[in-house]
């Protein structure tokens, strides 16, 4: 368990992030029963939802994440339903509403309330988890909320 000490410096510096960028990227490692994953701690402040990605690389993770926060703070909108090439210079990523927030513990700590999106990234051939052909196992990319019956373009 980390000492008093060390929770406080990881919260200094969050803060810090957050005041400097208007939001930090927080990493979670995985587990033999859970994938790693990768979310935004500061979009609410400006009313928007946090954004989370599982599965991906960290450095990955990291870049996806500043530049969906980038184009929220330059009021970019960013929805449930929407597919965007936006974040990508070969393909692109699909977002849906994340339901399930329990891991992103920096954004209950700082806000309470957590709404937040899931950043989906397809496979190598460009299917999504929930697209017949998908090539990486379930467990790759959980999905943290319902896919839409149809998405659009963004």
């Amino acid at each position: 368990m980390p000492s008093r000490d060390s929770a406080r410096s990881a919260d200094e510096e969050l803060s810090v992030l957050i005041e400097e960028h208007g939001w930090a990227v927080r990493h979670v490692m995985g587990s033999p029963n859970a994938s790693q994953f990768s979310y935004t701690v500061g979009l609410s402040a400006f009313g928007h939802a946090e954004i989370v990605v599982t599965g991906m690389p960290f450095d990955s993770a990291h870049i996806f994440l500043n530049l969906v926060g980038q184009d929220l703070r330059d009021g970019i909108v960013v929805a449930h339903g929407i597919r965007t090439t936006r974040f990508t210079d070969s393909g692109d990523v699909a977002f849906i509403d994340a339901e399930n927030t329990e891991g992103l513990t920096a954004v209950h700590h700082r806000y309470g309330e957590v709404r937040a999106l899931q950043l989906i990234w397809p496979d190598s051939t460009g299917a999504y988890p929930w697209e017949t052909g998908y090539r990486n196992p379930p467990e790759a990319q959980p999905l943290l909320g319902p896919v839409p019956d149809t998405f659009v373009e963004a």
